[in-house]
Parts: structure tokens; C-alpha cells; sequence
């Protein structure tokens, strides 16, 4: 039913009610489900790490960040830590020997040897590429590190 022109002016101009902002809970996942799925099309994987401590230490001063929200993104095999906390800075001097043993008694992670995984499409695209059974295109992706492009040049220019 359409209101009269009066009445729709009136209408327009009535004053509305603010609208209750959510705020953050504590289960809120990191970001909008919009902006996730904008993040997911383009390639880009985010992950929420657990983490009770940030330390960044520079030449002149260490910068140390407590109960730090820290979020990974994994785009096209890099990797990018977004650290989101107040940060405390120190001069080399000015740590004391707390933060010091702290800071001290936290030992560095074993470097993993990260091995490619060789899968069957890679096998079969080397195989097709440079017409060769597919056991000697395995054996020449295993050499090559599971470079596939390493692997076609190999055949392309043996003789």
C-alpha cells in the first residue's frame, strides 16, 4: 500500500535507531567470513597461531611482544606472519636478567629438511613431455628434487 506524499516524506525523515555494533568475543574467529573467502580465491591460506610470546630482536634494540594475536598467511609457497600486540622495547642494556633468562631458555626449533612430494600427475607430465617411461621420469623428478621443469629440460637435451 503507498503511503500519501506527505506521509512519505514524513516517513523518510523519521529518525532511525542506531544499529548494536558486534563486538569481537573471544571464539570470533580472525576476520570477516567475506573477507576469508576473498582471501581463499585468490590462493591465500590463513591460519590462527597460538602464541604466548613475539620476540623480535634488532641490532639496537629487542622488541618483545606479549600475548601477541598472531595470524599465517601461506600464499604461493611464502609465508607471512601478521603480529598484532603492544610491544615492549629494550636496549641491549636495559633487559633485565628475568627477561634475559627468559628470553635465553627459549631454544631455537630444529631446521626439518622439507623434501618435495613427487606426485603421480608430476610423473605422468614428465613422462608426456619428454616421451619416456614413467620409471625413468620418477627416477629423474627423485634427482632433480621434484623439479618438473628440470626434469623435461634433462630429456629435451639429452642427446
Amino acid at each position: 500500500m503507498k503511503l500519501p506524499k506527505e506521509m512519505q516524506k514524513m516517513e523518510k525523515n523519521k529518525p532511525r535507531r542506531p544499529q548494536a555494533v558486534k563486538k569481537r568475543g573471544e571464539g570470533q574467529q580472525f576476520g570477516s567470513r567475506q573477507m576469508r573467502r576473498k582471501m581463499q580465491q585468490q590462493g591465500i591460506d590463513m591460519d590462527q597461531v597460538d602464541a604466548k610470546r613475539v620476540i623480535i630482536e634488532c641490532s639496537e634494540k629487542t622488541l618483545v611482544i606479549e600475548q601477541p594475536e598472531v595470524v599465517l598467511m601461506k600464499q604461493m609457497g611464502q609465508e607471512i606472519y601478521q603480529v598484532i600486540g603492544e610491544a615492549v622495547e629494550y636496549s641491549p642494556d636495559e633487559l633485565s636478567i628475568s627477561e634475559k633468562e627468559k628470553i635465553g631458555d627459549l631454544e631455537p626449533l630444529e631446521e626439518i629438511e622439507l623434501k618435495p612430494s613427487i606426485t603421480e600427475n608430476d610423473i605422468m607430465l614428465v613422462a608426456a613431455q619428454a616421451n619416456i617411461d614413467i620409471k625413468e621420469a620418477e627416477s629423474v623428478l627423485r634427482e632433480n628434487n621434484g623439479d618438473i621443469a628440470k626434469a623435461i629440460l634433462f630429456f629435451k637435451n639429452k642427446p
